[in-house]
Parts: C-alpha cells; sequence; structure tokens
C-alpha cells in the first residue's frame, strides 16, 4: 500500500536536503514541481539572504583622458584578493543581457535579483528593464510602461520571505530639479502591469540650486517590508516610499554637518541603519531607525568607532590618506563592512575587531563604494516571462 505524506511534511524533509538536490527533484513529477518551486524555493532563498556570498561592485581604471568601469564580484567570506577585469559572475549575467553590459546598465540588486537598465534614449527600443537570476539562469524583459518613455532611475523590490512577486520601481522627476522623485511606475511580477503614483510627502521639501548638476535621489535604494528608502542628494532627508500606499515620508538625517555628503543607508534583521562620520571626520556614527513605519520615526544611535584606531591596523591605509566608509550592513549579524576605493574590511561591533575582506589588485578602484556596493546571495526562485525572450 502506498502512503501519500501531506505537502507540508514533503516541504520539511526536502528542505533539509541541499538545495540543488532539492532543485534537480523537480523533475519527478508536476506535484513536485509546482511544490519545489511555490514554497521550496522561496524557503531557500530567504535562508540565503541571511549569509551573502558575495560583493557586487564598480570598478574604476585609468585610462587616457579620464576613467574606465566595469562590474566586478567578490566571494565571500574565501576570497583576499580582487584581480582582473573578468569574472565568472559577472559573465553569468552579462551573457543572458540582450546588449553589451557596461557600467551604466547594472541599476540595483535585491535578495538575488538583479535589476539592469538599458540607456539608450531610442524609442523603438522593446524594452528597457531587465531582471536577472543568475541562479536560474534567467534574463527577464519587463513589458515598457505605456505611453512609452525613455529610461528613469529605478530600484527592484523583492522578499522571498514575504511574497514570491517582485516589483520594479521607477522615480520619475520633473524638469525642474527637486530634492525627490515627483511620481512612481511601480511593476508588478504579480499582475504583469505597470501602475503610476504621485508622490505624497509629509514634508515639504527645497528644490536643487538651478544649476546644480546633481539632483533627486542617490542611486543606492534600501527594501524594507513594502517601502524602499534611498538618500536625497541635495538636503539631509531619508525619503520613504511605501509602495502600497500613497503616504511617502521624509526623514530628517541625525548629522546636518556631517563630513561625508550623503553617508550610507543599509539593512539589518529587519532594521534601517545610517551610517555617517561625525563632523570632525574622527568617528563613523551608526544609527538606527526606530518607529520606521510611523509618520514620525526617529533616529537612535547604536554604535561609534574611532577612525584613528581602526586605521592604526592597517598603516598602508593611513600612509595613502585614503579613509574607511560604510560600504555595507551584514544582514543577519553584528558585522559591517566598512572600505575605502582599495579594500574591504569586515568589521564586528560587538568585539570590535576587524578583517580583511579583500584588497583590489593596482591599479584599480571601487567606485563610489557607499552608494554601488551591493551585498549579493542567491535566489532559487523561477521567475515568471513577460515576453517571449529576453531582448
Amino acid at each position: 500500500m502506498t502512503v501519500q505524506l501531506p505537502d507540508d511534511m514533503i516541504v520539511e524533509i526536502l528542505c533539509r536536503l541541499p538545495v540543488n538536490m532539492v532543485m534537480r527533484l523537480k523533475a519527478v513529477s508536476k506535484a513536485w514541481h509546482r511544490l519545489i518551486s511555490n514554497v521550496c524555493a522561496p524557503l531557500f532563498s530567504a535562508a540565503a539572504a541571511a549569509h551573502p556570498s558575495g560583493f557586487l561592485f564598480l570598478c574604476s581604471y585609468q585610462i587616457i583622458g579620464g576613467l574606465g568601469y566595469f562590474a566586478a564580484y567578490a566571494s565571500y567570506p574565501d576570497v583576499r584578493d580582487c584581480v582582473g577585469q573578468t569574472d565568472g559572475f559577472v559573465d553569468s549575467y552579462a551573457c543572458m543581457l540582450p546588449f553589451m553590459l557596461s557600467s551604466d546598465h547594472y541599476f540595483d540588486c535585491c535578495n538575488g535579483l538583479l535589476l539592469f537598465v538599458r540607456r539608450e534614449q531610442r524609442e523603438a527600443l522593446p524594452h528597457y528593464y531587465f531582471v536577472c537570476n543568475t541562479t536560474t539562469r534567467q534574463c527577464i524583459a519587463i513589458p515598457n510602461p505605456r505611453p512609452r518613455t525613455a529610461p528613469f532611475a529605478a530600484a527592484i523590490a523583492y522578499d522571498p520571505a514575504k511574497s514570491p512577486h517582485y516589483k520594479v520601481v521607477r522615480f520619475i522627476y520633473f524638469e525642474e530639479k527637486t530634492s525627490c522623485p515627483v511620481k512612481l511606475d511601480i511593476f508588478s511580477s504579480d499582475t504583469g502591469k505597470w501602475v503610476r503614483r504621485q508622490v505624497m510627502l509629509s514634508t515639504e521639501l527645497p528644490h536643487a540650486a538651478a544649476d546644480a548638476d546633481e539632483y533627486g535621489c542617490i542611486r543606492r535604494s534600501i527594501y524594507l517590508d513594502g517601502m524602499i528608502y534611498k538618500l536625497s542628494f541635495v538636503v539631509n532627508y531619508l525619503i520613504r516610499f511605501d509602495l502600497n500606499a500613497p503616504s511617502d515620508v521624509a526623514i530628517e538625517l541625525p548629522h546636518k554637518n556631517a563630513a561625508d555628503r550623503h553617508g550610507f543607508i543599509g539593512m539589518s534583521r529587519g532594521s534601517l541603519y545610517y551610517s555617517n562620520h561625525d563632523e570632525s571626520g574622527l568617528m563613523i556614527s551608526i544609527w538606527l531607525l526606530e518607529d520606521r513605519c510611523k509618520r514620525d520615526p526617529f533616529w537612535k544611535l547604536t554604535h561609534r568607532i574611532s577612525v584613528d584606531s581602526l586605521t592604526s591596523k592597517y598603516p598602508d591605509v593611513r600612509n595613502s590618506g585614503l579613509h574607511f566608509h560604510t560600504y555595507a550592513i551584514h544582514p543577519a549579524s553584528d558585522i559591517i563592512f566598512l572600505g575605502n576605493p582599495t579594500m574591504v574590511i569586515s568589521y564586528d561591533l560587538k568585539s570590535n575587531k576587524s578583517e580583511e575582506v579583500f584588497t583590489l589588485s593596482s591599479g584599480l578602484k571601487i567606485s563610489s563604494g557607499q552608494h554601488f556596493v551591493h551585498l549579493y546571495s542567491p535566489c532559487y526562485a523561477v521567475l515568471s516571462n513577460f515576453d517571449n525572450n529576453c531582448g
């Protein structure tokens, strides 16, 4: 007599096996394919998000008349040196894209999904936005919004612990140089459609100067519990965009006269953090955003790191005149990642111990580390297609 196990028991057994073995078991039957794809894969992805396997970042190098850039990857925690311009991980997604990858195309990363924006200003392009999953070897072409317009800055929002679906968010500015987007275009993989809504800020922000080269928000985005957080370019505010309701909030940053212009935002264990040097530049402060989902959140200082004490352990850094900045926060521990243009170190906030993570080869530099370094973890979810191909 054949005994039929309930689905929840099968899932419990499968989730104790190695991930790659479970993914191959999808071929057993349609029922197992459905169960593994819809239940096991999100569970594996959520668990993997707590254990990042590498860093995605942009490298710069000197060329005649300026700088060249390329996308780079350093595995974690087993690599100390990051050498050369060719990396197997970068090649794994570059070969899936229907265009030649450049540093301008890579835009965001969230829990294993990568977002690319095709920057050519041509109305005839069928797709501007592409979502890649290197683990499942998928490149998904996102349908263009209607009416078709040139590509804007964008972010990807995905949390496998909360939903199997992701969102692509476009931030739209008008010709006047506003400190914050005025509209959002939100694409949902659940519906396959775009929705446009007005940004409704609780606080009116000043505009950038008429001759300002930079305005709006910096590229880096943090997605947490249905909300996207971005730092403003021109004012000392963090902007919280609610993707489910028009209730956006501008949150004043704790350091008005910080040594760094923008600082850093990151997420760990369900909380949002902000880091920056103090006015003297001698201390790195880390702040926790309390009541972050409410209308009036506030900042709580949690840690301070002495820059002198830190650089004393790395004489080459001290002698070079380079400074450490916060580049990333571990999503499930007390470790933060500090870096300068040539190296990244891990720093344990409890023990105050640091360890080198990787160093770049001579002539290479990390470009805008506070804003372009992303922790990467694999995503095992199979993404739905919205078109016949990734083109």
